[in-house]
C-alpha cells in the first residue's frame, strides 16, 4: 500500500495529510524513514509525553511501534515482541481516533494491519472507511490493490481507474497494473510496468506493507522475489510465484500466538464500535464492503 506520509511504502499509496506534522514529528518520520526505529520511537515517546492530545504524535508513533513488530516477528521470530508493539502500535491508532474521529490515517494502518495478517474482507472495510473520511484519488488505488490480492481483477481495474480520475498518481495505478498482470500471468506487461516504475518512481518498489526492502529492486524478477518472501505479500500471489520458481513464505504463529492476536483484534473491533457509536454522524461501517460512487 501506499501510505500518507512521503516515506516509501508499498500495499496502498500516498495521500498527504490535511496539514502538515511538527518539526519534531517530521524528524522522527525521517529517522524511520532510514531505518532508525529506536531513534524514532525514543523522539515519539518523549513527543507524546509533551502532546498526549497530539493525533499525528499518536499516529506517527503507532507506525513506529508497527514496524518494530512487523520486524520482530519477520526477521527474529520473536512472537513476545511481535505482539507486544503490536497491541501498542493498535493503542495508539485507537488514541488517535478518540481524539480525532474523522481521522483517516488511523484507518489506514489498522486496514495495512489486517492485510498484513491475512484478513483481506476486513482491510477491504477498513480502507472504504478511509476513503469515506477522505475520499481521495489514492484512497481509490488503495481498495484496488486489495482487490488485486483478492483475485476480483474487473472490480481491481474498475476502482483504479476511478482512482486515476479522481487525482491518484500515475504511478500508484501503475504499480496496481504491475500486480495485477503479473497475477494475469502476463510477466512481459509486468515487466513494462516495472520498468516504468525504476525510472519514474523507484520508491515505489523499495517497500512492502511498509516493510522495507533489503535492497532496491533491479529488475521485476527481483521485486517478485522481495513479495514472494514477504508474508505481507507472496500469499496472494502463491501461483504467479510458483510460475517463476519463487518460494513464498507465510506468516508462522504459534496457536498461543494466535489466540494473542485474536484478543487484540477484538479488543480493536470493541473500541472502534464505541468511538463510532458516539458519533454516527460520519456514517462509518465498521462491517460492510465498500460500494462505488454514483
Amino acid at each position: 500500500m501506499k501510505p500518507f506520509l512521503p516515506i516509501a511504502v508499498v500495499v496502498l499509496a500516498f495521500a498527504l495529510p490535511a496539514c502538515l506534522p511538527s518539526a519534531s514529528v517530521r524528524r522522527a518520520q525521517e529517522q524511520m524513514a532510514s531505518g532508525d526505529l529506536r531513534g524514532a520511537r525514543v523522539a515519539l515517546e518523549r513527543e507524546r509525553e509533551r502532546e498526549p492530545r497530539s493525533a499525528d504524535v499518536r499516529i506517527a508513533l503507532g507506525e513506529v511501534y508497527y514496524r518494530i513488530a512487523r520486524d520482530r516477528l519477520d526477521r527474529n521470530r520473536d512472537e513476545a515482541g511481535y505482539l507486544l508493539f503490536l497491541e501498542r502500535s493498535v493503542n495508539e491508532f485507537l488514541i488517535a481516533l478518540e481524539l480525532e474521529p474523522k481521522n483517516s490515517r488511523p484507518h489506514f494502518y489498522l486496514a495495512m494491519m489486517d492485510t498484513y495478517r491475512g484478513d483481506l474482507p476486513k482491510a477491504l472495510r477498513g480502507f472504504g472507511n478511509t476513503r469515506r473520511l477522505e475520499p481521495t484519488g489514492i484512497a481509490y488505488t488503495n481498495i484496488a490493490e486489495i482487490y488485486i490480492y483478492m483475485g476480483h481483477r474487473h472490480k481491481a481495474r474498475y476502482w483504479n481507474k476511478v482512482g486515476v480520475r479522481k487525482g491518484a498518481p500515475k504511478w500508484a495505478a501503475t504499480f496496481n497494473e504491475m500486480l495485477l498482470t503479473w497475477k494475469e500471468r502476463d510477466l512481459e506487461r509486468a515487466r513494462r510496468h516495472f520498468d516504468t516504475l525504476q525510472t519514474t518512481h523507484p520508491e515505489a518498489l523499495q517497500t512492502i506493507n511498509v516493510a522495507e526492502l533489503p535492497a532496491p529492486p533491479r529488475d521485476f524478477e527481483e521485486f517478485a522475489g522481495y513479495c514472494c518472501r514477504s508474508p505481507a505479500c507472496g500469499p496472494y500471489m502463491r501461483d504467479p510465484c510458483r510460475e517463476l520458481a519463487l518460494e513464498v513464505y507465510d506468516r508462522e504463529l504459534s496457536k498461543q500466538a494466535m489466540l494473542e492476536e485474536l484478543r487484540i483484534e477484538m479488543e480493536t473491533q470493541r473500541r472502534l464500535n464505541d468511538i463510532y457509536r458516539q458519533h454516527k454522524d460520519l456514517r462509518i461501517e465498521l462491517g460492510t464492503e465498500p460500494r462505488p460512487e454514483p
